[in-house]
């Protein structure tokens, strides 16, 4: 097995059954952070209304959007703050809240709220976030959509692609909530895929089974891995220290880059 360092990816293409190696630039695409507005959304879904948070450029243009999945916590400051910065890349942002305008503190509490969620139910509100963005002006019918999700929201986000065709592209940060292998063979959209090598959570064995499944299925992915990073790295990190910042911006810049490319 080749060991993935934090300037490697490895790359998959349906069928191809080769592996290659590449490095990616840590830059950014250019240009500095956009001026952005940020407010409460909602959107209906079934018979539900589902609230969320809602972050664009100022400029009112068309932008690509990403659905961005919560973690165990909720849609807190740490989910707020991560809608606001890939909506300052140039994105629309939003995160729907799938924990009831509820946020969860403490570990045990965390723990039972994502024990407790009902996966078909969540991953029915997360598609349904795509026709809702598809009405507001600034992504419209022909912007394309991606999802991407941290801890919990990373295996939410891996549901939600093999549900439906509507994400253009999958981001996913440290899943937490491990699909089994056979839900990954419906996926059909490209794959970026984030890891700290200290998250006791998202271990390397974990990694190593999700990276053989979407081997097994052909699929196109790429992995990333942060070294000294632990988990939550970008949206609630343990710790505020080098390994976690450094690894924040990095993969910040490289999803941005990518979302960018494969978007266009």
């Amino acid at each position: 097995m080749a060991k993935l360092s934090d300037s490697g990816t490895r790359k998959m293409a349906p069928g191809s059954g080769a592996k290659t190696a590449e490095v990616v630039s840590d830059s950014a695409t250019g240009g500095g952070p956009e001026k952005i507005v940020s407010m409460h959304a909602a959107y209906k879904s079934g018979k539900e209304i589902v609230d969320g948070f809602l972050s664009r450029p100022y400029d009112g243009q068309a932008r690509n959007a990403i659905v961005l999945i919560h973690g165990y916590r909720g849609v807190d400051d740490g989910q707020r703050a991560v809608t606001r910065r890939f909506a300052k890349q140039g994105f629309g942002a939003l995160s729907p809240d799938l924990f009831h305008e509820k946020i969860y503190t403490t570990r045990e509490a965390c723990a039972l709220a994502k024990a407790s969620l009902d996966i078909p139910w969540a991953v029915e509100k997360i598609v349904d976030s795509v026709a809702y963005l598809r009405k507001l002006p600034f992504v419209g019918k022909k912007k394309k959509v991606a999802v991407m999700g941290f801890c919990m929201g990373g295996g939410l986000a891996l549901y939600a692609l093999a549900k439906s065709s509507c994400f253009s592209a999958g981001v996913i940060y440290y899943q937490s909530l491990f699909p089994d292998p056979e839900e990954l063979r419906d996926i059909e959209a490209p794959l970026q895929c984030h890891y700290g090598t200290e998250d006791a959570n998202t271990t390397a064995t974990e990694i190593e089974m999700f990276r053989e499944s979407l081997d097994r299925y052909g699929k196109k992915y790429e992995i990333h891995m942060y070294e000294g990073a632990g988990h939550a790295f970008l949206n609630n990190p343990q710790k505020d220290d080098e390994p976690n910042r450094k690894a924040a911006d990095k993969s910040t810049a490289r999803t941005t880059k990518w979302l960018k490319k494969t978007l266009a």
